[in-house]
């Protein structure tokens, strides 16, 4: 093993350490409807973990699929925490979320 992949494995393993003590520590603050701080905090040591033993054990893997495995865990638990912070309502197509209930002039924008 040369020092460069032992810098990255390192430095990953670290950086993946780091990423999952923030993903817990966020999903215990917010209350993620689904599933435990600890599952989620481990999803992302499992990807992350997963994808740097295939970046130092596999030097030809591709790239992409490497940084796509890395990005898997905390992707996941973003959706999960938009969703629970959103609530459970249902979608009206005819609004954006950011937009209010009435216009500021009382007036219903449907008829434009």
């Amino acid at each position: 093993m040369s020092v460069t992949t032992a810098l990255v494995a390192g430095g990953g393993g670290v950086a993946v350490a780091l990423i999952a003590a923030a993903v817990y520590r966020d999903a215990a603050r917010v209350g993620v409807d689904l599933g435990a701080p600890a599952l989620w905090g481990a999803l992302v040591v499992l990807t992350g973990g997963a994808s740097l033993v295939t970046a130092v054990l596999v030097p030809d893997a591709p790239l992409p699929g490497v940084l796509v495995l890395t990005a898997l865990g905390p992707l996941l638990y973003l959706l999960e925490r938009d969703d629970s912070m959103r609530g459970g309502d249902a979608a009206d197509p005819t609004r954006l979320p950011s937009q209010s209930g009435e216009s500021p002039d009382g007036s219903d924008d449907r008829d434009r």
